[in-house]
């Protein structure tokens, strides 16, 4: 079996610029990146407005930026991180096989559930009242 160049590990990971498989696993990645990128900005942001507010603006939009900037260059990495790459890609390989059904078989089957869930609170509802009644007849449930 040959090595693939990803034997460096994580860090030498982190300041890599390559893509691994640029190809494959390409939607699954791209919303991952987007994703874990978004928690990044959202968390700057709040760390500006929140934590940081006792400072100047420009301190403030210093950090905030750099929290921002190295969350976003942490999702590229993670993305194309060999193993984190190959479960995504797997993922999507994965994902592809499913049959997604029809909006007339998702309807049916939402009403299956929803009526199954009524008539199963209502017999849960029954049993409660049952019990309570019979506990009560025989003195272990005082009222």
């Amino acid at each position: 079996m040959s090595r693939s160049k990803s034997s460096g590990g994580l860090l030498s990971e982190l300041f890599s610029a390559s893509l691994y498989k640029r190809n494959q696993g390409r939607q699954v990645r791209q919303v991952t990146a987007i994703a874990i990128g978004a928690v990044f900005i959202v968390a700057a942001w709040t760390l500006s407005v929140n934590v940081l507010g006792g400072f100047d603006q420009t301190t403030r939009l210093g950090i905030s930026t750099a929290v921002a900037v190295v969350g976003c260059w942490l999702a590229y990495r993670v993305v194309n991180y060999p193993p984190a790459a190959d479960f995504m890609i797997g993922v999507q390989g994965e994902m592809e096989k499913v049959s997604w059904p029809t909006w007339s078989q998702l309807w049916r089957a939402t009403i299956v559930v929803l009526v199954v869930m009524v008539v199963l609170a209502v017999a849960l509802f029954a049993f409660d009242v049952i019990w309570r009644y019979v506990f009560t007849y025989f003195g272990f449930l005082k009222m």
